[in-house]
């Protein structure tokens, strides 16, 4: 995951909005980078960016919103973000399927053109996905552009401090609801609660992330702590999206791609199992170590 532009010369003395102002400019700019690479089609690489620079944005547009006016422009984000996704996951489903149709023709004679079928079928809704992502690229850049930078440069608190008694109790609030997260899981380690610890951690991660330069003697360190875990989620969650899919396909699809399916099954549900091992020796350390706590009195 690419790593977000450094905002030099904040502090945790530095006013609120000051900081408001600078943090999203430069997230702005983060998402602005990878426009280039999606002006003659659609390259994966800036999709893949793309999105996870939407994703700090908005992160950074809900920790400020009580600076007013940032709402709307917030949800206005998560239309490009959802479009890069819907685009981005269609890729990474035919990637996984490309890969799968080698390893299936070694262990069953005919299998390859089923996986491949399925793999063709996934990317039939691509040329519509791909409209709905450069209409809403369009609108980006002609809409919210404008209306995000008139808002940014209007921002302004001068009452509250960037690494004051407020932020850190909003981050502390973050830290236990992933707290609360990972014993969800440990009681019930599915699919669903594995996707809410996954969405939980990734907003204390882009929330720790906004707020680096006022804890930056200890942010770097718990930063670190976080990707492994958050990294493993992620492939847990496609793993788990996988899983549905095919289950689906083996009941109901068209008889090659049926077959398909079910020779599929068995490596996804052994890939899905090994991954949920990550997780747990993750979480594991996570106990051992005592990193929520750590957190918390990081920002205490």
């Amino acid at each position: 995951m690419a790593h977000p532009t450094p905002i030099r010369g904040l502090g945790p003395d530095s006013q609120l909005g000051h900081a408001a102002r600078r943090l999203l400019a430069g997230r702005l700019a983060d998402v602005r980078k990878p426009e280039a690479g999606l002006e003659d089609g659609v390259d994966d690489e800036s999709v893949h960016d793309m999105r996870v620079a939407t994703r700090r944005l908005r992160a950074a547009l809900l920790v400020f919103r009580s600076l007013g006016g940032l709402k709307k422009l917030e949800r206005d984000v998560k239309r490009l973000q959802d479009a890069l996704g819907g685009v981005r996951d269609l890729h990474v489903q035919a990637a996984w399927l490309e890969g799968a149709a080698g390893k299936a023709e070694k262990e069953k004679r005919g299998t390859r053109a089923g996986v491949l079928a399925l793999r063709d079928a996934r990317l039939a809704s691509l040329d519509d996905k791909e409209r709905l992502l450069r209409a809403e690229l369009k609108g980006w850049v002609k809409r919210t552009i404008p209306r995000l930078l008139e808002k940014v440069d209007a921002l302004d608190d001068n009452a509250h401090r960037f690494g004051g008694r407020r932020v850190r109790k909003v981050l502390r609030a973050r830290v236990r609801t992933v707290r609360k997260r990972m014993d969800t899981y440990a009681d019930a380690p599915d699919a669903e609660s594995a996707h809410a610890l996954r969405k939980d951690l990734k907003k204390l991660r882009y929330e720790l992330e906004i707020f680096q330069p006022a804890f930056r003697r200890t942010m770097d360190a718990m930063l670190e702590v976080l990707v492994p875990l958050q990294d493993g989620l992620g492939e847990l969650h496609d793993a788990d999206v996988r899983l549905e899919l095919f289950e689906r396909l083996a009941a109901d699809a068209a008889p090659k791609e049926r077959k398909a399916a079910r020779a599929l099954l068995p490596h996804v549900r052994d890939e899905r199992a090994e991954l949920a091992k990550e997780i747990a020796r993750e979480l594991q350390r996570w106990h051992s170590e005592e990193i929520p706590r750590r957190l918390r009195r990081m920002l205490a």
